[in-house]
């Protein structure tokens, strides 16, 4: 499955390598709920993916991001989930913000430790890339099977999102490597698998959900789909 040429694996983070737990809605009202009565959860989680999915829009990942700008657009989620809040972008987007910087707020899937010992052991570098920001450094260095990669790269790090090519192509420009020598594991093909196999990546799909695809050319060619870590190897 593994390229003969890849040296480093990188893994995409939320979806691929942990989970948030609550998950995101329910930390949403729960934490919307200290400041707003009555909040309908289907409401709340249809207005966030709503939202979400405009702000990180492909379309916008053609900016460049720095840390300033993802908490820019991480307001505009929070406001655009609670518009009935006048004062969402304040103190309640801070203890949001605040949520998903805590480790705890997180859950490592369980085959992650078992993945890393294995790969680690054939002598493999490993690294973790994805669309967050510095909180996701506190993350990993906090969490004992995170912990164990060599690298890091969040989009706030590098100034652009995925699917830019900016993100790719700067992890690159930092391993010092051929990106043929690079892997991404990612459990998204259209913002993890397509940008890595444009920049010259390897690309490996996690279906963790066992997704029914149909018609032709859904999974790029080449792209090796995995339904779990267990897989990999």
């Amino acid at each position: 499955m593994l390229s003969s040429n890849t040296k480093i694996i990188l893994f995409d983070a939320v979806g691929t390598v942990m989970f948030a737990q609550p998950d995101i809605a329910q930390a949403y009202v729960e934490i919307g709920g200290r400041f707003i009565s009555g909040l309908d959860p289907q409401q709340v989680l249809t207005r966030f993916k709503d939202v979400f999915s405009t702000v990180f829009s492909a379309e916008n990942a053609r900016n460049a991001v720095t840390e300033e700008s993802t908490l820019d657009a991480w307001r505009q989620v929070v406001e655009g989930t609670f518009p009935e809040f006048n004062e969402a972008g304040g103190e309640l987007f801070e203890q949001l913000w605040s949520h998903f910087a805590d480790g705890d707020s997180w859950r490592v899937y369980e085959d992650v430790a078992d993945c890393f010992d294995r790969l680690q052991e054939q002598g493999f570098e490993l690294g973790i890339a994805s669309n967050f920001d510095r909180r996701l450094e506190q993350i990993v260095v906090n969490n004992p099977v995170l912990s164990r990669v060599q690298h890091v790269f969040h989009s706030a790090q590098l100034g652009w999102n995925k699917p830019a090519r900016g993100f790719c192509e700067g992890i690159t420009k930092r391993l010092e490597v051929s990106p043929n020598q690079i892997c991404l594991v990612g459990d998204r093909l259209d913002n993890d698998i397509q940008p890595a196999l444009a920049a010259g990546w390897q690309g490996i799909w996690i279906d963790r959900e066992s997704r029914n695809i149909e018609g032709d050319g859904a999974i790029p060619l080449g792209v090796s789909r995995i339904m779990s870590l267990s897989d990999l190897g």
